[in-house]
């Protein structure tokens, strides 16, 4: 799905609940996880080494925009040189800078990004559109770009 991403995190509204995502030590350091939100899914990233604290926590949806694979939290994380988080596809290598979604190796692919916070509590909350908005976006955006490339499913 070639375009912008849906969802920024810099552009969450207030009206978006924070959703549990896990607690602290069900994540990996300098890795993934896949968080079920009803249909959909996002990637909680963990990256303690990271010094300044909006590096430490990232989100981004688990879906491939190129292929639909929901394989995006089993990606390789990375740290280039001047501190740009990177995230390479496990399957399709592409590669994101996992701070913003934008896609480096294609341009035209992106990945939404969502905000994260740690509580009091070590609980990792994630800041999500309700579960069926954001699965009919997802949807909806699928089928707007199928219909681009005139994409007709086998019968």
């Amino acid at each position: 799905i070639e375009g912008p991403m849906l969802y920024s995190k810099e552009a969450a509204p207030e009206s978006w609940p924070w959703v549990l995502a896990g607690q602290v030590e069900d994540f990996p350091h300098n890795g993934g996880v896949a968080v079920k939100h009803g249909k959909e899914e996002v990637a909680v990233f963990h990256l303690p080494g990271q010094v300044d604290e909006d590096g430490r926590w990232l989100c981004v949806q688990n879906l491939c925009p190129h292929k639909q694979v929901r394989a995006i939290s089993r990606g390789l994380v990375g740290v280039k040189p001047e501190g740009l988080i990177t995230l390479a596809d496990p399957v399709y290598k592409s590669i994101y800078d996992l701070r913003t979604g934008s896609g480096m190796s294609h341009a035209n692919l992106n990945l939404s990004t969502f905000q994260v916070k740690v509580d009091e509590q070590g609980q990792v909350l994630v800041k999500l559109p309700p579960a069926d908005q954001m699965a009919d976006s997802f949807a909806r955006q699928s089928r707007e770009a199928a219909d681009k490339k005139d994409f007709k499913p086998p019968p």
